[in-house]
């Protein structure tokens, strides 16, 4: 099986990639990849277009699980918790990142991603979010959020894989730092 050639940057400045989705809302594990810092999202209403744009940008620059900056119609009846629980599941762990990339001087690709971790139980209706950002790895590259039997990471688990790659960060206040 070959790999699939991941998008590579062309500009100096930084420029967003790809945006990718693990277990969270309807989607199983979805990557949504830019062309030249653009993305475009086409579907009928209700396919979750929205949905996307507001599970990752802006949340993961702000770091901020309210319904009002996670809901694109802002329903206060939709917490994070919802968006990985759906009703349907008792638990479930989820991921957003956003993948940024430059080239530097020396015509070198850099790569950055920013994401997030999510942990909820039916029983509490509330979400135990921790951040990561990863230097040089790339997700579905070197980094897997998903273990090979297809299970999601767990922050733990994610640390370990990451290495000497990254950070993950407890709460939204020292990720935001």
């Amino acid at each position: 099986m070959n790999a699939i050639e991941l998008p590579e940057p062309r500009l100096a400045r930084w420029q967003p990639l790809r945006l990718g989705l693990v277990d969270l809302y309807h989607y199983d594990s979805e990557e949504f990849w830019f062309r030249d810092g653009r993305l475009l999202l086409r579907g009928n209403n209700g396919t979750g277009k929205s949905k996307v744009l507001s599970l990752t940008l802006p949340f993961l620059f702000d770091a901020q699980i309210k319904p009002s900056r996670i809901e694109p119609d802002g329903d206060p009846g939709k917490k994070m918790a919802w968006n990985l629980l759906m009703g349907k599941h008792e638990r479930r762990i989820g991921y957003v990142w956003a993948e940024f990339a430059r080239r530097g001087e020396d015509g070198r690709a850099r790569f950055v991603t920013l994401g997030c971790g999510l942990s909820a139980v039916a029983a509490r209706q509330q979400v135990d979010p921790w951040f990561f950002v990863a230097d040089e790895v790339r997700i579905g590259q070197d980094l897997w959020l998903t273990s090979p039997q297809g299970l999601v990471l767990s922050r733990e688990r994610l640390q370990e894989a990451l290495g000497g790659h990254g950070q993950v960060f407890p709460n939204a206040e020292a990720y935001r730092r």
